[in-house]
């Protein structure tokens, strides 16, 4: 699907170019890069942790069925029962999944609100992003353990993956590991 999107792209621009120029032509070049960009921008934010295994699937019919589940799940729609399939089920189920680590900050951790300062969640979520090569915008912080006394376990969480941090309160990461508390 990214192939495809790209190809065209490439060819757009190319033919943009080598078209003649006038002043109304350059503008409605410049309104079509714009929106090849922000359509390139929401295909990259798509990411592969959102499927089980990481992995997308090979045609682009199934591609598009899990998509539109993952948005109904992701945005709490009701299950479309009638054009559901397989990789609809599957996406719905990411979404789902996706929807609740956003929303986990809203949960209570083990004794109550998060108990970790913000500067310790905010470090294990760069040590994710770093390790994960994600963007800190796609992870979430899930849970919040003190460990001792200017100590702290963050868990944290991007589509199926999940890691972990030692931190301490001034946000030096100890440790960092795939998994969950």
């Amino acid at each position: 699907m990214m192939k495809n999107l790209w190809l065209a792209a490439t060819v757009l621009m190319f033919a943009t170019a080598s078209a003649p120029a006038s002043a109304n032509d350059k503008d409605e070049a410049k309104a079509v890069v714009g929106a090849l960009i922000l359509l390139g921008a929401a295909a990259m934010a798509h990411h592969e942790d959102h499927h089980h295994g990481g992995r997308h699937h090979d045609r682009e019919d199934h591609e598009a069925s899990f998509e539109r589940g993952y948005r109904d799940g992701l945005h709490n729609a009701e299950y479309d029962s009638r054009h559901s399939n397989r990789e609809y089920g599957e996406g719905y189920s990411a979404g789902m999944k996706e929807r609740d680590n956003r929303l986990a900050h809203r949960r209570n951790n083990d004794n109550g609100a998060p108990n970790a300062p913000s500067l310790s969640m905010r470090a294990c979520v760069g040590e994710a992003s770093a390790k994960w090569g994600r963007n800190p915008r796609d992870i979430v912080v899930v849970k919040t353990r003190k460990a001792a006394s200017n100590d702290f376990y963050v868990e944290v969480a991007a589509g199926h993956k999940h890691g972990n941090c030692e931190v301490s309160a001034s946000g030096e990461v100890y440790l960092f590991q795939n998994g969950r508390i």
